[in-house]
């Protein structure tokens, strides 16, 4: 009996293991994307170059923002033909030309503008959050060895769970034992 209630107890394990990971899949794949209107709406800052308003490893949440709604002061999230990366700045001036708007750039902490502009189609979106630090400790479960401690630690703890069922131990049987257990009557003189 042990052995096929051991069977059971992992198989529901694994079905809820899968669950958490297909609504957190779906989750951040599908519906916050699809709530901010952009593809990944988390960026962790990487520079320093908008100190003291954003600090390396603060989260950003970011959402599409429309071109002709943007104004100076605002900070945006843009890409530049140079850089994979992202580049967060604030807009310090915008120009209308026939083709769109453009943006002249800078970081808070830099001391001149951006030497370029950006055109609408490089904006990838607008920040409107910023998590202190949390960033760092993302970056940092995005490691390849974070990932295989997270899941080493969840298999041991599964496959330590199942071979104590598979015994047909409890939980108190393992860490408890009450037989050894002085009670003691405060009462008693």
């Amino acid at each position: 009996m042990p052995n096929e209630d051991a069977n059971k107890w992992a198989a529901r394990e694994l079905l809820v293991l899968v669950a958490l990971f297909l609504v957190f899949f779906l989750l951040f794949r599908a519906v916050i994307p699809a709530i901010t209107g952009v593809e990944s709406p988390f960026t962790v800052v990487t520079s320093g170059s908008m100190k003291p308003t954003f600090q390396v490893g603060d989260l950003l949440i970011v959402i599409k923002a429309n071109p002709y709604e943007l104004k100076v002061g605002d900070i945006i999230v843009f890409k530049v033909p140079w850089s994979s990366s992202l580049i967060v700045h604030r807009i310090v001036r915008v120009s209308y030309t026939d083709s769109g708007p453009i943006f002249y750039t800078k970081g808070d902490a830099n001391p001149v503008p951006d030497p370029s502009y950006r055109s609408a189609k490089d904006i990838y979106g607008k920040v409107i959050f910023r998590i202190p630090y949390l960033g760092s400790i993302l970056n940092m479960f995005q490691s390849l060895p974070a990932k295989v401690a997270i899941v080493t630690i969840i298999a041991g703890i599964m496959i330590f769970e199942y071979v104590r069922r598979l015994g047909g131990k409890s939980s108190q049987d393992i860490f408890y034992k009450e037989d050894s257990i002085n009670n003691i009557d405060d009462n008693a003189e």
